[in-house]
């Protein structure tokens, strides 16, 4: 059991998309218009909050999960602020969340949220091999005995990974 994952560049083109728009949006009046300074200053927070969100793209598009024997490693551009490294028999919690982006439950994304005593790696459903990677995390965590709570169980059935199998293994 040894992968190493990436987001894809189709995954995150809309958030790139975005982030690209939202600062074009908000930089090009500021270079091109010279608006009032109450505007400006509305401007150049949304410029940073655009600029903020297309640089976290960036560090997801460079950012590759290492899964093997030992643990699960986040490795990032930036070594030490970006990366973790949990290893399999110091994991205390998993947890997997469905964040919806509609009324009606539809059209969101998961996460899955590891800890150890000092480290915590979240990755994105929008990571190429997401279910894998969560059906070993969970297979690592039930032979350690870590208790999911009821939203994982539930998320774990909607994703397609059997606990009870997982269990049994």
């Amino acid at each position: 059991m040894t992968a190493s994952l990436r987001y894809s560049w189709r995954s995150l083109f809309p958030d790139f998309a975005g982030g690209g728009i939202g600062l074009a949006l908000s930089i090009g009046p500021l270079a091109f218009v010279h608006p009032a300074e109450p505007v400006a200053w509305v401007l150049a927070a949304a410029a940073a909050l655009f600029l903020v969100y297309f640089g976290r793209t960036v560090c997801r598009q460079l950012t590759h999960i290492e899964l093997d024997e030992i643990g699960i490693r986040a490795r990032g551009p930036a070594v030490g602020l970006l990366s973790a490294a949990i290893r399999w028999e110091d994991l205390r919690s998993l947890r997997l969340d469905y964040f919806s982006t509609r009324r009606d439950g539809e059209g969101g994304w998961m996460q899955l949220r590891l800890r150890d005593a000092q480290h915590s790696i979240r990755i994105d459903s929008e990571l190429e091999g997401f279910a894998s990677l969560v059906r070993a995390a969970v297979l690592e965590a039930v032979r350690r005995g870590i208790d999911l709570d009821q939203a994982t169980r539930a998320n774990l059935g909607v994703l397609g990974v059997e606990l009870r199998a997982t269990e049994a293994g």
